[in-house]
């Protein structure tokens, strides 16, 4: 997975991983009926969702604090459910910037 430069770099990422989640999502609600386990996960992806589209604002106000040394808050969720999150990798990667920096 490539390793952002900048922050707009980092915020394209961040728009590929929502644009995965409101996938999930999509397909969670049109199939969750026939596959109650892909269903019972709407709450995980809607948490995700939020919790990114926060990150998202915080980067694009410039108010985010990148070199933290801490995972991002979300990253419990995701390393629990991470087979359930076909995308895991990439938020590997944005938590992987958030705690180091560019």
């Amino acid at each position: 997975m490539h390793q952002p430069q900048s922050p707009e770099e980092y915020l394209d990422l961040i728009e590929q991983a929502q644009f995965e989640v409101e996938d999930l999502l999509r397909c969670a609600e049109e199939e969750g009926d026939g596959l109650q386990e892909f269903g019972a996960r709407i709450p995980i992806y809607q948490q995700l969702g939020a919790a990114l589209g926060l990150l998202h604002g915080e980067v694009a106000d410039g108010s985010h604090d990148f070199g933290s040394g801490e995972d991002l808050a979300i990253m419990p969720v995701v390393r629990q459910w991470k087979a359930y999150i076909p995308f895991h990798g990439l938020l590997e990667t944005l938590n992987t910037v958030h705690r180091s920096g560019f």
